[in-house]
């Protein structure tokens, strides 16, 4: 029998023995089941914890899934309003350009066959308003309203007035005329103002295009460009290099397209970009439709008024 200890408690009433063999295995025993107990809930804890956080995270998945297609939904309305936006603001230009062109053709109609009201019979410029114009006022003139021709060398390959589109191969009333150009030739300003708007990237009919708003109503358009080296709100003098010509928009070839507008009438750019001092007075007679005679008027007294 192998050696054990025993221990032996005696009081008044009685004695007792313990086996310490006995005591250990029974608290080895209590601890066991103790961290059986603590494992167990932990077990449970961490299982009850992670079905929670896969529940909020469902949740959490859910609601973003739900807003990203709300967003999207807004996304695809807000495309819709756009394109909507776009085909609208395109339709209103195109109808202010037919009305425009209808004008112009009513009004080149008119002067054909005589039909003239009093007052633009009147507006005819006189011979007294003629004789006051000096030296200084014909090159202020000549300055800030369009003259000359936009390019070097100047070539017209297309009129202005109603012709077949090269493109759409549609009768359309043509607003300008096209000037020959190679790609990359320098085009030049006609007259002082200020660009009213530059386009640089190539889109819509005009592709990359600059106008500039000049004194007394006058309006220039220069299209079809390679490239814009103006920006809108630019001052721009009479000659400056404000892009290179290029094919941009809607065009068959490299070509330089040219308008002029006087308010809202627009003009055929022909008499004005051969608008010289040689040639000075022809203006007068061949471009009706700009009331000189107030024009003129307006000037001599603003150049009276800054004289010393």
């Amino acid at each position: 029998m192998k050696d054990r200890l025993i221990i032996t408690i005696s009081d008044v009433h009685s004695t007792k023995a313990f086996n310490v063999h006995q005591i250990i295995k029974q608290v080895i025993l209590v601890i066991a089941l103790i961290v059986l107990l603590i494992m167990g809930g932990a077990f449970w804890f961490i299982s009850e914890l992670n079905h929670r956080m896969d529940t909020l995270k469902e949740q959490k998945e859910k609601e973003i899934d739900l807003k990203e297609k709300e967003i999207t939904v807004l996304v695809e309305k807000e495309k819709k309003l756009q394109a909507q936006n776009q085909f609208y603001s395109l339709q209103i230009k195109g109808k202010v350009r037919d009305i425009e062109a209808l004008s112009s053709k009513l009004d080149h109609i008119e002067e054909m066959i005589g039909l003239r009201n009093d007052n633009e019979k009147k507006e005819q410029i006189t011979q007294e308003t003629l004789k006051s114009i000096n030296d200084k006022i014909k090159m202020f003139m000549l300055t800030t309203i369009p003259s000359g021709s936009p390019l070097k060398e100047t070539t017209v390959t297309s009129r202005f007035g109603y012709r077949i589109h090269p493109v759409t191969k549609k009768k359309k009333f043509h607003r300008g005329i096209d000037l020959r150009a190679k790609r990359k030739t320098e085009v030049f300003a006609t007259a002082d103002g200020v660009v009213s708007f530059a386009r640089s990237s190539d889109y819509g009919d005009f592709g990359r295009v600059i106008k500039i708003r000049h004194n007394f109503g006058f309006e220039t358009v220069y299209a079809h460009l390679n490239k814009t080296l103006v920006k809108t709100g630019d001052i721009i003098r009479k000659n400056q290099v404000i892009g290179l010509s290029g094919n941009s928009g809607r065009s068959t070839a490299p070509h330089l397209h040219y308008e002029l507008k006087y308010g809202e009438k627009i003009l055929n750019p022909r008499e004005f970009i051969k608008w010289q001092l040689g040639n000075y007075y022809g203006i007068f007679k061949k471009e009706r439709r700009v009331q000189w005679e107030s024009l003129v008027r307006l000037i001599n007294e603003q150049s009276k008024m800054v004289q010393p």
